[in-house]
């Protein structure tokens, strides 16, 4: 099962230069995470979870959340993301056996995670210390990780039915640069495109705003977790013209895409205006 399909996972380090709130913002695999810089406030059922730098926590797949990334002048925002697979969390707690699975998935803060658990984050998310271990010690050490996380506090809610739209984003996202068309993900999951579009519209969605919203979300990753070329960036998410993708991202989060990368200086040198994303809306 799981031994058939296991990748090790890759840490993601995200780095952001200008404060900027970012909404529905939908991960396809829970992660571990440490605010190393700035402040990290993160929505869900109207509820904000604040984390400062130096805080750990888990955020759910496949919820839409609200995020709100400040970086603390001069220094960027800056956060350190382990992609787990939820089956290793599932795993993991029923290993536990005493363990209380919230009935949903949201965003929890780890209180106190001990010093032997920071250095296993620490360890886990060092390039190719994992990948060095056979599988199932990689797995255990994981599942370690997960623990800690569980007993200060961070547990993964339970799984929702998976919509077939879940399955979409996960399809796309294997490579958002691909053309994709609704005949290509009717064919994908066996049924015909009316089918395909009646049952998204019964999710209240649509095929052209899945592929639109995960490519976006693709590249606000790609922006703040590599040095790739803006150009580049607008290439692997399936557009040819950098500033027709720089319009669809700014419709799409309100801000310029290289505001993101490079803050509020890079703006002030050219002469552009900066505009704010409404962040202040969120609660302190």
């Amino acid at each position: 099962m799981l031994e058939d399909v296991f990748s090790i996972p890759t840490r993601a380090l995200i780095r952001q230069g200008g404060r900027a709130c970012f909404y529905r913002l939908v991960n396809t695999s829970p992660l571990l995470i440490q605010v190393q810089s700035g402040t990290k406030i993160v929505m869900a059922d109207d509820k904000a979870l604040r984390l400062e730098a130096g805080a750990y926590g888990l955020l759910p797949d496949y919820r839409p959340l609200t995020m709100e990334n400040i970086p603390k002048a001069p220094q960027k925002y800056q956060t350190l993301a382990l992609p787990v697979p939820r089956q290793l969390f599932e795993d993991a707690y029923t290993r536990m056996g005493s363990i209380a699975v919230p009935s949903r998935p949201v965003p929890a803060s780890a209180s106190n995670l001990p010093e032997e658990a920071a250095a296993l984050f620490d360890y886990c998310c060092r390039p190719g210390n994992l990948t060095r271990l056979p599988v199932a010690i990689a797995k255990a050490r994981l599942m370690e990780l997960i623990t800690w996380f569980a007993l200060c506090g961070a547990v993964l809610g339970q799984c929702q039915s998976p919509r077939l739209e879940d399955r979409l984003r996960q399809m796309i996202e294997s490579d958002t640069a691909v053309d994709w068309t609704l005949g290509q993900a009717a064919r994908a999951f066996a049924m015909s495109e009316a089918t395909l579009r009646r049952k998204l519209a019964a999710e209240g969605t649509g095929f052209s705003e899945i592929l639109s919203d995960t490519r976006m979300n693709r590249a606000l990753a790609l922006i703040q977790t590599t040095t790739l070329p803006m150009a580049q960036v607008a290439l692997e998410v399936g557009y040819d013209s950098p500033s027709q993708f720089a319009a669809r991202f700014k419709e799409r989060f309100g801000v310029n895409p290289r505001y993101v990368r490079s803050g509020p200086e890079h703006f002030e040198r050219i002469g552009a205006e900066v505009e704010r994303s409404g962040a202040d809306m969120l609660p302190g």
